[in-house]
């Protein structure tokens, strides 16, 4: 599983750019998520401001922004 966090233009509803989450941290991303389910992971989660910055501590990368909303994506 790839997971990325994906941001979408607030006007437009557009993706304006995604960022690899690297699989190493699935781990960390599991609790930072608080998923319970075997299935939980392979579903699409809005980010909560919270979320956002713990993602942007664990990759190291930051890309918060008002002007978008953000997304947590999977892909096989």
């Amino acid at each position: 599983m790839k997971h990325s966090v994906r941001a979408f233009y607030r006007t437009t509803e557009r993706l304006a750019f995604k960022v690899e989450i690297p699989s190493e941290n699935f781990e960390q991303l599991t609790g930072l998520m608080e998923w319970q389910e075997p299935d939980d992971p392979i579903y699409e989660y809005e980010l909560s401001d919270e979320q956002i910055a713990d993602l942007e501590k664990l990759i190291g990368h930051q890309f918060h922004s008002p002007e978008y909303l953000f997304f947590l994506s999977c892909s096989a």
